[in-house]
């Protein structure tokens, strides 16, 4: 594999064009506006200015400017903090509607959380912002399918009002923590975008030993950076049904601010390995290996190789068969650990038949690369 080989790839395959890009963020931002405004005069516990999230806001977009993230703040009114907690009495009833219990849920796993608020939600009643369909808690708990359900129902509601509805389509509740709008319009260039729509808890929460992040002895990020990232701290965004999940995406998105400032390939060689992915993973296969996944291994990359000078354009070759071999690694013991978490394995619950072929298929770049690159 070369470097001539690779930047070619890059410039024919990988760069996005400047006249899409700005034709659809022009078209994307109103939209967005409008949404989150409908929202928010309908349950203003959902704040109408977003988190720009997600790869085309980090600048690790591939190809086409075709998606975007977006975290919608559910407003709690101040941070959180780490305590124990009283036990959670909810669940599902036969109808899959949330109910106190009897019996306690388990206790949260790794990189998960229950979120207890006493004295707002107390704020919330008085004001009967928590009533009936509205109602967003069960005792102190706030309760992430709740969240995303009252979420997801007011931006079906923004949708389906006649200015927009012939050319938004809202996706039905999903796994994701996200709703997920499908934008057909004459305007765009491309045939569809999608945007994602997530709530979020800002919760500003502490990093914990057992988290295993700063590690101790490690040359990268600089203090500077580490310390910028442990004052923003974790969010919360509803995945689960029952447990809020942690998230880092802010962490993520520090981390990756100024990460070239030195003219070094970080974002190039992270753009290039998201391209090679669809050829490793193609359209029909099942997605067991994400985006989200090289944004980690591109992590744990820049830990091992701290140094700039690793990272300069003529070290890109060298970079991506590293980063392959990375992956291949992880496949194979069937654990990634999550940057930000190590108790975290992002590996979990995937389909280890279809992890094997795309292993295979890396393998089959590697051997030949210009049959991939070409």
């Amino acid at each position: 594999m070369d470097n001539t080989m690779l930047n070619r790839f890059y410039e024919d395959n990988v760069k996005m064009t400047r006249d899409e890009t700005s034709k659809n963020v022009e078209f994307v931002i109103p939209l967005v506006d409008d949404i989150l405004q409908y929202v928010h005069e309908r349950d203003g516990r959902f704040k109408i200015q977003p988190l720009n999230v997600g790869s085309y806001y980090s600048r690790l977009k591939v190809s086409r400017a075709d998606e975007f993230d977006y975290s919608v703040v559910v407003d709690i009114g101040s941070s959180l903090v780490w305590t124990t907690g009283t036990p959670a009495y909810y669940g599902y009833n036969g109808n899959k509607e949330v109910v106190r219990t009897s019996i306690p849920l388990p206790s949260a796993p790794a990189g998960k959380c229950f979120t207890q608020l006493k004295g707002l939600i107390q704020k919330w009643d008085n004001e009967r912002l928590n009533e009936g369909l509205a109602c967003l808690t069960i005792d102190d708990h706030i309760i992430p399918i709740k969240v995303k359900r009252r979420f997801k129902a007011l931006v079906s509601e923004a949708v389906n009002r006649p200015k927009i509805r012939q050319y938004v389509d809202a996706q039905r509740l999903s796994e994701s923590p996200a709703a997920t709008l499908t934008i057909r319009h004459p305007k765009i260039a491309g045939e569809t975008i999608s945007v994602d729509l997530a709530p979020l808890i800002e919760g500003h929460l502490s990093f914990k030993p057992e988290f295993g992040w700063p590690r101790s002895g490690s040359r990268w990020p600089s203090r500077t950076k580490i310390e910028e990232i442990k004052t923003e701290g974790i969010h919360e965004v509803a995945k689960d049904p029952f447990y809020w999940s942690l998230s880092f995406v802010i962490c993520e998105k520090k981390l990756l601010d100024g990460i070239d400032s030195n003219g070094t390939c970080r974002k190039k060689s992270q753009r290039i390995m998201k391209k090679l992915r669809e050829k490793w993973c193609p359209k029909g296969y099942k997605q067991e290996l994400t985006s989200y996944h090289l944004k980690n291994i591109l992590f744990w990359e820049c830990e091992n190789h701290p140094y700039d000078a690793e990272w300069t354009n003529e070290q890109l070759s060298v970079r991506i068969e590293s980063m392959c071999y990375l992956i291949i690694q992880h496949i194979q013991r069937g654990n990634l650990p999550l940057y930000f978490h190590t108790g975290v394995n992002l590996l979990e619950n995937k389909d280890k038949d279809v992890l094997g072929q795309v292993v295979q298929n890396i393998f089959r770049f590697l051997k030949n690369p210009e049959h991939y690159l070409t």
